[in-house]
């Protein structure tokens, strides 16, 4: 219950509302070796996370009719071509 309070504080003194991996080893800090534990395992995922996070952006731009950054590269470099 204690940690969860701290986590609370910690996101929401960085005005945030959702507590992320920061506030967690923040926590942590007192522990080497959970801390170290912990930023071990928030290396690990931070591939998958952000694969995750491009995929949920892919999918409201495409919801909201938009292109994504790389789509719209494409058509600038596609508008190029056809100038020439």
């Amino acid at each position: 219950e204690i940690f969860a309070k701290d986590l609370e504080m910690f996101a929401r003194h960085a005005k945030r509302s959702t507590i992320n991996t920061e506030d967690v080893k923040l926590l942590a800090r007192r522990s080497s070796s959970l801390l170290k534990y912990i930023t071990q395992k928030s290396e690990e995922l931070a591939p998958s996370n952000t694969e995750q996070k491009e995929k949920k952006r892919k999918k409201s731009s495409a919801a909201k009719g938009e292109k994504t950054p790389r789509e719209q590269e494409t058509a600038v470099s596609e508008n190029e071509d056809s100038n020439m």
